[in-house]
């Protein structure tokens, strides 16, 4: 039965999407409209070419966090369970059915009768093996620190298998569905990890083709796919950075479809070519004080905050496209609660600096910036700080390519703040456990109590209880500033006419679900 939370998070789900609205232009590099046979280069006798923003790190299942990674490879690998696109519900994929033996037990009843695009059987074997690559440590798996809690994959025959866990691990299928792509074993085993991971194996509705590292991956129908022949043959992401040339691809038709519209150029575009959708991103301001440096200080922290003026980013950078968030969780998460507002105050700002026994002049932060990845990110991250160095701290703004940004945080190489998105996240462990505990690799902050905290609400199997729990929690983090919250994303589509498209909340391009007009 669907629980309050989840019936609630479906229904706000669907009426959010059914308010979306798009928004006006001003201006755009480049081509400022499209010419009259536009369309001529994207017809629907060719490959489907997508524009996306970066490449991925790397072809292979469950190694990377990382949605770029993510949405590439989940057309050629396949889940266990999925989302509903619209209600973010949960749905089998190639498992049929889940249940909860006990708190520390998991059981899964797989699908019979699916192929890998080489003609192994997909089984139980297949499931293990792809859980225990990422707990094993050799292997380097981003996802290992948020499937910690599992201490062993039993096989119980062909088509079922049960998960048990060292402690209490109410998320698991959360966990299942967001991270989990199943591999081929016997593939990976025979040609190793460094090719499967460049010429990849899956079930999924595509097999590869082609990949120019930083140019494209090419794809081709794989004509034997359980679910069905897919309805477009071919399908091309082409890599392209910035979201000026994403655009002038789009007009001068060289490409179908990509995502975030720059949102001061709305206008140039026809009405039905482009396409908007809540995201349950969030994009933030880290504060890290996981680096040396004055953000350790919690005064400091919150002066941050005060001084940066979010609602006028919004309005004047995005133009308004995105919800305001005043705390670490989307208004679409299932766990939102609502969290204190730091108001502009830059007053008060300098105040708290002082207070920490800085003057503003004599704080010299760095702030990092992916340029291309989130709707104007790098113009955001010049506009915040514009904001700072009103008030007299000096801010150096360092843009960085995509991966490197990444690896940055990872490595915590960051100055001491950083612009990131996270998401698409329906539930709050998914978030708070992956950007507040320590060993995280997205983390930008740590606080022994609220980690020990985070832990404990993970484990709680009552609903309103855990609910309780990450509500306290989402209040804790506000109060410590740990970041500087800005906004729930709205995502901008432009698709050309020839596609038949419908944006998911979740941001997956699955191109099963696309089709030529």
């Amino acid at each position: 039965m669907m629980s309050n939370n989840k019936f609630l998070l479906a229904l706000f789900l669907i009426v959010t999407l059914l308010l979306a609205a798009c928004t006006e232009g001003t201006n755009v590099e480049g081509d400022s409209s499209s010419s009259p046979d536009s369309d001529s280069n994207a017809a629907n006798s060719g490959p489907l070419v997508i524009g996306f923003e970066a490449d991925a790190t790397t072809l292979l299942a469950n190694h990377d966090v990382n949605y770029t990674t993510d949405t590439l490879i989940r057309n050629i690998y396949d889940p266990l369970i999925d989302r509903d696109p619209q209600t973010a519900e949960f749905i089998p994929v190639l498992a049929e059915e889940w249940k909860n033996v006990d708190e520390k037990t998991w059981y899964l009843k797989l699908k019979e009768g699916i192929k890998f695009q080489n003609g192994a059987d997909f089984n139980a074997n297949a499931v293990k093996f792809s859980i225990d690559y990422i707990l094993d440590e050799n292997n380097g798996s981003f996802y290992r620190s948020r499937w910690a809690n599992v201490e062993e994959v039993v096989v119980l025959s062909d088509y079922e298998v049960e998960i048990h866990t060292s402690v209490p691990f109410p998320s698991l299928i959360q966990r299942i569905a967001e991270d989990l792509l199943i591999m081929e074993p016997g593939y990976v085993q025979e040609v190793g990890i460094e090719k499967a991971s460049s010429e990849p194996v899956g079930t999924g509705a595509y097999t590869f083709v082609d990949w120019s590292r930083d140019n494209y991956l090419k794809l081709k129908a794989n004509e034997d796919y359980w679910q069905g022949k897919p309805k477009i043959e071919e399908v091309e992401f082409r890599i392209i950075p910035e979201f000026s040339a994403r655009m002038s691809a789009f007009m001068s038709g060289e490409i179908h479809l990509f995502k975030n519209i720059p949102v001061d150029s709305v206008e140039q575009f026809e009405s039905d070519e482009v396409k908007q959708v809540s995201s349950s991103r969030i994009n933030y301001l880290a504060l890290s004080n996981l680096v040396d440096g004055p953000l350790k200080d919690l005064k400091v922290r919150q002066a941050i905050n005060y001084a940066i003026d979010a609602d006028e980013l919004l309005e004047t950078v995005l133009s308004g496209n995105g919800t305001r968030i005043t705390g670490p969780l989307s208004k679409l998460n299932a766990d939102y609660a609502e969290t204190k507002d730091y108001r502009y105050d830059p007053e008060l700002a300098v105040k708290l600096l002082e207070e920490a026994g800085f003057k503003p002049e004599d704080l010299s932060l760095t702030l990092d910036t992916p340029s291309g990845r989130y709707p104007m990110d790098s113009h955001i991250a010049q506009a915040i700080a514009s904001q700072l160095q009103s008030i007299g701290i000096n801010v150096e703004v360092r843009v960085n390519e995509w991966g490197q940004h990444l690896e940055k945080i990872q490595k915590r190489e960051t100055g001491d703040m950083y612009i990131l998105g996270w998401g698409p996240a329906f539930d709050a462990q998914s978030t708070i456990e992956n950007l507040f505990t320590k060993e995280a690799p997205y983390s930008s902050f740590y606080e022994e109590n609220i980690e020990k905290k985070i832990k404990e609400t993970n484990q709680l199997f009552n609903q309103d209880e855990r609910y309780a729990g990450y509500a306290e929690l989402q209040q804790e983090l506000v109060e410590q500033a740990a970041w500087v919250p800005l906004w729930q994303q709205a995502d901008l589509y432009a698709v050309k006419t020839s596609l038949s498209f419908s944006p998911r909340v979740d941001e997956k391009m699955n191109v099963f679900e696309m089709a030529w007009n």
